[in-house]
């Protein structure tokens, strides 16, 4: 079993983070409200997945009628 590794050993040049990793690097929301930029940029993340889908469903419809 491996130990916890620093900073500076995990996020060197060339490495390739483990499941583990990422999900232990990512950012983790705190408590506090979104401010409006923060609110903006997650309503546009939103519609962007939104339109793939929906892209993505039109694509697969083209294909099966072609």
């Amino acid at each position: 079993m491996r130990g916890i590794q620093s900073w500076g050993s995990i996020h060197q040049k060339g490495h390739v983070m483990s499941k583990r990793e990422n999900e232990a690097s990512k950012f983790r929301p705190s408590d506090r409200p979104l401010n409006d930029y923060e609110q903006e940029q997650k309503e546009l993340r939103k519609n962007l997945e939104r339109l793939k889908a929906e892209r993505l469903a039109r694509e697969v419809a083209k294909s099966k009628d072609g």
